[in-house]
């Protein structure tokens, strides 16, 4: 332990509910979307990429950069996010280290199918 740096819980910059029936995405900047999890296609997040979140929902690909992403991607797993938005100021705020948070979000087209159905996320 280092000394003169307290100990906390992590701090989670986004909202659960246990039965979550829509998801709210705002970039911070210009646009907040509504988007039911009843149209929820699927969420990828790359080894190569722990910063990157990619989700499938709504005819939308949310693409979100962020920090420490695991708890977000849990609780899009269990269809329990609420509402994130894009808090940019958070990725130069040391103290926020252990922290998960968005810094940016992007709404684009989902990719297209490939020849055998798949989406193709990282091509």
């Amino acid at each position: 332990m280092t000394p003169g740096i307290p100990l906390r819980k992590p701090k989670l910059y986004f909202d659960t509910a246990a039965h979550a029936s829509h998801v709210t995405f705002d970039d911070g900047k210009e646009l907040r979307r509504n988007i039911p999890w009843l149209h929820y296609v699927e969420a990828r997040w790359g080894y190569s990429e722990p910063d990157i979140l990619k989700i499938e929902i709504g005819g939308w690909l949310v693409v979100i950069r962020g920090h420490n992403l695991g708890p977000l991607f849990l609780a899009v797993e269990d269809h329990s996010l609420l509402r994130l938005r894009a808090q940019p100021e958070l990725g130069e705020d040391r103290d926020r280290e252990m922290d998960t948070f968005a810094t940016e979000l992007r709404f684009t087209e989902p990719p297209a199918r490939t020849a055998d159905g798949q989406r193709s996320f990282f091509l």
